[in-house]
């Protein structure tokens, strides 16, 4: 089950019982498995599927080694959280092995919402063709990690409907790379570029016409096109948090009534499913009164962001799910104050929202030397959090496991605060 965001690998599960071939590991007992999402985006940047990134913890909350990572265990978690939960309306993609692929029988999940994602292999024998044949019968999709020059390998391609290929490995071209990408056009593959990094990785994949994208690129500093926003909206956005934040609710209501746009989204949102009492709120004092003053500073940043950018969904989600994930964590270090952390997360993603290199936006904003240390070099607590959550988007558990934060914690608020943002992403839009 999903117990505050995080997997129980033994809620309800027989497969966790029922492990076979190489995926039994005796040595390790498996409590829970931390878990993560990267969006896959297509050429106009558009939310087409996530990457599923997932670990196995010890009863004790350490990482366990990475050949627990047992697939069979995450597909029945997610059959039993549902992937509405996890990846709303798009499709999953999950990293199984050719074990697994063997000996599943029937996948408890959805066909039309999976992908199963398998490493290219030269030694892709019968039982495993057939056995991909089956779960494609079935109607799950298939992609290919990686690529097979040739052999038997090479089979694959024709039950798979995608390919993921390493940005980092053909961003380069040359005639080697455009003959591999046509060969795998001709069997009427998707190509999904994945780890793209860098903005010269995304150019020369989009140049190469790939169909989709993963990696941190696209939250990355500077990644993407310039978006121009006036300084004066920029200044306009510090100067309502500046002057909200701690303030009483007749300061609240005074700022808040000067815009009437801003008014009715409050009252929307005090009315809305989220947050709703039993009778309807119909003044903004009323709305305030039951939000209450901090999460009206936290909304009205979010709102004041919102119209700053025609930047896709997905960067802006990706803004408030990292702000909401450092609020609720600011406990886990000493000094951290939440409203901070709020703050921390959200504008560092500031500079790929806009379009402009952080330092200029961290000028115009007039941020203070805390905060500021915070989203550039990661400095303080509020810095050390940042990077903590950070670590954990890319799915980086060991990284993360560093920083001194307990995993079963860091995935506790992760799925809280990915519920928040796709809430608060649809409502701000």
């Amino acid at each position: 089950m999903l117990k505050d965001g995080l997997i129980r690998a033994d809620a309800g599960f027989a497969m966790r019982h029922e492990l076979a071939g190489n995926e039994r590991h005796p040595g390790h007992t498996i409590d829970s498995i931390v878990l993560a999402r990267q969006p896959i985006l297509d050429r106009r940047e558009s939310v087409v599927g996530y990457a599923l990134h997932y670990r196995p913890l010890t009863p004790s909350g350490q990482l366990a080694g990475p050949e627990t990572a047992i697939a069979s265990v995450m597909v029945g978690a997610m059959a039993e959280i549902g992937l509405e939960k996890l990846v709303g309306d798009r499709p999953a993609y999950i990293e199984v092995t050719p074990q697994f692929v063997r000996s599943v029988g029937q996948l408890p999940l959805p066909p039309e919402r999976v992908v199963l994602e398998l490493a290219a292999t030269p030694h892709a024998d019968a039982a495993l063709l057939d056995a991909l044949h089956d779960v494609g019968k079935a109607g799950f999709q298939i992609a290919i990690v990686g690529v097979i020059q040739a052999g038997a390998g090479e089979a694959l391609w024709k039950l798979a409907s995608a390919v993921k290929l390493d940005a980092r490995a053909v961003a380069g071209g040359g005639d080697e790379v455009n003959d591999l990408l046509a060969r795998l056009r001709r069997h009427g593959l998707r190509l999904i570029a994945e780890r793209v990094e860098t903005p010269e990785q995304y150019e020369a994949t989009r140049a190469l016409e790939f169909d989709a994208y993963q990696g941190q690129y696209f939250a990355a500093p500077g990644s993407i096109r310039e978006v121009v926003a006036p300084t004066h909206r920029l200044g306009a956005l510090m100067s309502l948090t500046h002057a909200t934040t701690g303030a009483s609710l007749e300061d609240l209501e005074r700022h808040i009534c000067e815009d009437p746009g801003l008014s009715y989204r409050f009252v929307r949102l005090a009315n809305s499913a989220f947050y709703a009492g039993r009778t309807p709120v119909g003044s903004i004092r009323q709305a305030l009164m039951r939000l209450g003053s901090a999460a009206v500073s936290r909304w009205i940043m979010l709102f004041a962001l919102s119209k700053m950018t025609d930047r896709p969904q997905h960067l802006l989600n990706t803004a408030v799910h990292r702000a909401r994930l450092c609020e609720l964590l600011a406990h886990e270090y000493p000094d951290t104050v939440p409203e901070r952390a709020f703050s921390a997360g959200l504008f560092s993603v500031l500079d790929a929202l806009l379009g402009r290199p952080m330092r200029e936006l961290i000028t115009d904003l007039n941020l203070d030397d805390r905060l500021a240390g915070a989203i550039t070099d990661h400095r303080g607590p509020e810095g050390r959090l940042l990077a903590t959550v950070m670590a954990y988007e890319r799915g980086d558990f060991a990284a993360c496991a560093e920083c001194g934060v307990r995993l079963v914690n860091v995935a506790n608020g992760y799925w809280h605060a990915a519920e928040w943002a796709d809430y608060a992403t649809a409502m701000v839009a």
